[in-house]
């Protein structure tokens, strides 16, 4: 007789996953398998493990993203700045572009010497 189907804890489990954790940490804190998660993502959402936690950390980062160009359009200047330069793709280097060439030649004439 086969085991009754766990049910899996999708808000929970979302919520661990906004974080950098591991497969195995998610089933010792919910109280599953590691398998039961696997197969319930799979059965669910037709995903990998990998594949679903990318896409709740993906959901952090946009809020994050979000909050952080909320704070710079408030006026916080530190965030102006790394919004820009994260964003926006400013820098503080210069790039300098050498238009010239230089030419070296070596003589290997031994004789010379």
């Amino acid at each position: 007789m086969a085991q009754p189907k766990k049910n899996l804890d999708y808000s929970a489990l979302d919520a661990l996953l906004q974080f950098k954790v591991s497969c195995n940490f998610c089933a010792d804190y919910l109280g599953v398998s590691r398998d039961t998660i696997v197969r319930r993502i799979k059965e669910d959402h037709g995903l990998t493990f990998s594949e679903y936690h990318q896409l709740k950390k993906e959901r952090t980062a946009t809020k994050l993203q979000q909050k952080a160009i909320e704070l710079a359009l408030k006026g916080n200047s530190t965030m102006m700045i790394f919004c820009l330069k994260n964003l926006a793709g400013w820098s503080d280097k210069q790039e300098i572009e050498q238009t010239s060439k230089v030419e070296i030649t070596i003589d290997d004439d031994e004789s010379k010497l």
